[in-house]
């Protein structure tokens, strides 16, 4: 769950309040790449937790887009919650509330949803998880073959997927500009930052150390912000093609960044599932991305299975 206070003014550090819009709204990565993929017709299971908490209601009372008999109620936890601060469309900083909850997951909870995971064409990993379950996650995975989109969430989280010491079963990976610094310091590549200036420099980088960075992914995308995003994946022969994508709004039209990169991966994810190519796959991860963009909602109500069309 999300409160997201928006078009705050630039803050001084002098203990005032600012005129604002807080709004409490759904949020968090796994759900909303949850709802997304349900707007668009996919058949979307959430396996997660909640608390026995206002929050969880709210959880509840608002998450009918998506499967949610799965997810798992704690009791006497927190369920989370991030309180974003936004000032003119970014993101300026955020408070989260996840490790109670989140440390009290365990591998059993991945193992007892494994009819399901099986049963995937495609299976989202969120780096919020503790490595545990994420490591169960994708032993089952590689089990059945199934594959892995992997979320960092965070510059600090990217490091729990190597951790694993199944990073090999990941099948795509959609790293922001300084998640992709982390990503190829942790697969032993060293880069300049600068090389995330533009989506031509990531690409070029990537093209050169692409046995290293790429590992067994088929989908890499690194998202920019406002400088677009760099793709790499695999045509149906297996070879790798590189394009680079504008952003998918102009900054001035922006209301909220939050949302926009899981809406994007969630088309992209969607259009692979309904045998679209990887180019048109793209184009509909771009909408979904816009749509978002436009609204406070962490995904938006726009997003429906007309764009699969």
């Amino acid at each position: 769950m999300n409160r997201y206070s928006r078009q705050v003014p630039e803050q001084n550090d002098d203990g005032g309040s600012y005129n604002g819009q807080v709004v409490q709204r759904m949020g968090g990565v796994a759900r909303n790449h949850a709802e997304a993929l349900g707007r668009l017709g996919c058949d979307s299971v959430f396996i997660s937790a909640i608390g026995d908490d206002q929050n969880g209601q709210f959880f509840r009372q608002h998450s009918d887009r998506f499967d949610v008999n799965r997810v798992k109620v704690i009791p006497h936890k927190p369920t989370c919650t991030y309180l974003a601060v936004n000032v003119r469309g970014n993101v300026r900083y955020g408070i989260v509330t996840c490790e109670p909850l989140l440390n009290s997951l365990t591998p059993a909870l991945v193992e007892s949803n494994e009819d399901v995971l099986e049963c995937a064409d495609f299976i989202l990993l969120d780096a919020n998880l503790p490595v545990p379950v994420m490591m169960k996650t994708l032993e089952i995975a590689k089990k059945h073959n199934k594959r892995v989109w992997f979320e960092p969430t965070d510059l600090d989280k990217v490091k729990k997927v190597f951790d694993t010491g199944l990073v090999g079963a990941v099948t795509a990976a959609s790293p922001n500009g300084n998640e992709f610094l982390k990503w190829a310091k942790l697969c032993n590549v060293r880069l300049d930052p600068f090389v995330i200036d533009t989506a031509d420099n990531v690409l070029e980088f990537i093209e050169r150390e692409k046995t290293k960075l790429l590992l067994n992914t088929s989908v890499f995308v690194v998202t920019l912000a406002h400088k677009g995003s760099a793709v790499v994946y695999r045509n149906d022969l297996g070879q790798l093609e590189f394009q680079s994508l504008p952003p998918p709004l102009q900054m001035d039209k922006i209301v909220s960044v939050s949302g926009a990169g899981d809406s994007f991966n969630s088309g992209v994810i969607a259009g692979l599932v309904h045998n679209k190519s990887v180019v048109e796959s793209l184009q509909i991860g771009q909408e979904c991305a816009r749509l978002t963009l436009q609204t406070s909602l962490a995904v938006s109500e726009g997003i429906n299975p007309h764009l699969l069309a």
